[in-house]
């Protein structure tokens, strides 16, 4: 009985913080003024920082809250004057009214560590923790935005976290085939991006590349827990072919799953205007939100 009580008071509470949430998107503040908390979480000993930002300056309810995972990077070359980041896109949904949370994995940017899938599996469930548990954050609309290798790894949490309420996922493999060829090769290559920092990292190879096959998205995509999924890619990726986005919706749960193919869309979406539209749509529609 008592335990019932609770539950009923804790949904009055949040449905009383979402009261106002419609004129609230009203009144988001200046993107000089929006609150913005830098974290750090531990994550098998390692330290992954990030950031949490808000629609308002001093938040006072409760806000939908995207978590953003960003891909494997690439050259390791510093980001041109005109790419705003996975801060700009944090900073585009804040401007929707929705929380947004950013930051590194392992191996990466000011994270500490090198770069491990299964690990990077580990860090998102630790951010999300995290994340679930902070002022102002609504635990119950937490959702995720994953690019290319980011969004296997939501795939792979998304599977077991019945939290979730929302998973897209951009120009993400349905496999890791891409990454059949010489090991020494694969370690070599990563360590020139600059997110395997340590000499003797992996210490066991076969173990650190069994990694890829253990969270491969196809297999785990139709687990999905959540409410809503969307798949969306580009026709001219030319890393994962769009055959792999295919496959990853022939497998995603029935009834709540869309793809959405961009024309001549390449590989890093998070840089096409379109891209960044229909995500922001997406949002809003299957939160109720009017446009």
């Amino acid at each position: 009985m008592e335990s019932n009580l609770i539950k009923i008071w804790f949904k009055k509470l949040l449905d009383s913080l979402r009261l106002q949430e419609e004129s609230s998107r009203a009144e988001i503040a200046p993107p000089e003024k929006r609150s913005a908390n830098s974290f750090s979480v531990i994550s098998d000993g390692i330290t992954i920082r990030g950031s949490i930002l808000f629609p308002s300056e001093k938040p006072s309810r409760l806000y939908p809250t995207i978590v953003i995972c960003h891909g494997i990077p690439g050259s390791g070359a510093e980001r041109p004057p005109d790419d705003p980041g996975y801060e700009g896109l944090a900073r585009e949904f804040t401007s929707q009214g929705f929380a947004a949370v950013i930051f590194n994995f392992r191996g990466c940017g000011d994270s500490g560590g090198n770069f491990d899938m299964n690990g990077w599996t580990r860090d998102l469930d630790q951010v999300l923790d995290l994340v679930s548990n902070t002022p102002h954050v609504d635990p119950s609309r937490v959702m995720i935005l994953g690019f290319s290798g980011g969004g296997a790894a939501a795939i792979r949490v998304a599977a077991e976290n019945s939290q979730i309420f929302a998973l897209a996922v951009v120009g993400t493999p349905a496999d890791f085939s891409i990454f059949e060829k010489d090991t020494d090769k694969i370690v070599e290559d990563f360590k020139k991006r600059g997110i395997i920092r340590d000499p003797d990292f992996p210490k066991d190879v076969d173990r650190w590349l069994a990694g890829f096959v253990d969270i491969e998205p196809k297999h785990w995509i139709g687990q999905f827990r959540g409410k809503h999924l969307l798949i969306i890619h580009g026709d001219a990726d030319e890393l994962i072919p769009l055959n792999q986005a295919h496959e990853l919706k022939d497998n995603a749960p029935d009834g709540i799953s869309e793809l959405v193919v961009i024309p001549d869309g390449v590989h890093r979406l998070r840089l096409d205007p379109r891209c960044i539209e229909i995500l922001k749509h997406w949002f809003v529609k299957i939160l109720g939100w009017k446009e």
